[in-house]
């Protein structure tokens, strides 16, 4: 019965760590202390107050730490991933109702070998073999803050993000721990209706060193919108990583991109009346009205028509938006 009790809880954590190992079987504890010393009691005696359910698998490895409060209920837990050699790899809270509030990931990882790179130029990356990184998560799911840990759990630095409404990344915030002082920040413009999403990098005095813009696709953009009638009007967001795009732009600054200063500007109001366009591979160009834009396909209505079609994008080649934004694939500008 207990188990059934958790099961969604350990389907929730298996997003963040993946598939657990099969569980072998479940030990009893009255305190975190009595778990390390190894001090049991059995299961009819722990129904009775707060208590502690370790799960172990074949291997004898702590695989999932239950803390139960009163009244039986899950307060917290945590499940723990493992090297092939054994050694800890990955630790996932969670709260009561199974949303991750932290994670911790043990040697090498990717999110901090970024930071060290950047702000640690040169020291030797495997000075920070031994590091730990925390994920915090906010209500949202969302990474709130990444923290670098070296070997003796001293916090060398972190990235801190802030977000919009509509989940978009808003600021972006690195510190350098050890001197006491922000290394790199970003702050970022979304525009909801035209969909430009623009990030402004700062440096370690504040001053702006690049700007850069792309376009997103629409999730969702419904067929009869007005501008009086926003209660139908679903934007929706799809962003990767903010570091992805990080990274693109350094990249592209050091092989001398010189990113422009200014957002494109909507054309002339007759643009209002214009046919979102979509280019085929095979060359044909269709006049539609789009409706919605995914990973995998473009839906759409070609114009003066009803239907909706849907076309995968592996045979799409663009598809400019009526005032001239590429919408697909997405540009940086």
């Amino acid at each position: 019965m207990r188990f059934l009790q958790w099961l969604p809880i350990l389907l929730t954590i298996t997003i963040v760590l993946g598939t657990p190992q099969d569980v072998s079987y479940i030990r009893y504890y009255r305190t975190e202390n009595d778990l390390l010393q190894g001090v049991e009691i059995k299961p009819a005696e722990a129904r009775k107050f707060p208590h502690i359910e370790a799960l172990y698998n074949g291997e004898d490895q702590l695989r999932t730490k239950i803390t139960v409060g009163e009244d039986n209920i899950i307060s917290e837990q945590e499940m723990y991933e493992y090297h092939e050699d054994g050694s800890l790899w990955r630790r996932a809270v969670s709260d009561g109702n199974g949303n991750v509030t932290k994670m911790y990931v043990h040697g090498e990882e990717e999110m901090s070998s970024t930071f060290i790179s950047l702000v640690f130029p040169h020291r030797n990356l495997a000075d920070f073999d031994e590091r730990t990184t925390v994920y915090d998560y906010n209500m949202d799911g969302k990474v709130s803050r990444y923290q670098f840990l070296s070997v003796d759990n001293t916090p060398f630095g972190e990235i801190e993000y802030d977000y919009f409404e509509e989940g978009l990344v808003k600021e972006e915030l690195w510190t350098d721990l050890l001197a006491g002082q922000t290394v790199r920040l970003f702050k970022y413009r979304f525009n909801p209706i035209s969909r430009e999403y623009t990030m402004v990098e700062h440096d370690a005095r504040g001053e702006e060193v690049s700007r850069v813009g792309i376009t997103l696709p629409r999730k969702s953009i419904t067929s009869g919108w007005s501008p009086s009638d926003t209660s139908t009007y679903i934007p929706g967001n799809r962003l990767e990583e903010s570091s992805e795009i990080i990274e693109d732009i350094l990249m592209r600054k050091a092989e001398g991109w010189n990113p422009d200063q200014s957002l494109g500007k909507l054309m002339d109001p007759k643009v209002l009346t214009s046919p979102d366009l979509i280019t085929m591979k095979a060359g044909d160009i269709l006049k539609v009205e789009l409706i919605q834009i995914t990973n995998e396909y473009v839906r759409f209505m070609l114009s003066g028509e009803h239907d909706v079609l849907t076309l995968p994008l592996t045979r799409v080649t663009e598809i400019e938006r009526r005032d001239g934004e590429i919408l697909y694939p997405v540009i940086y500008r």
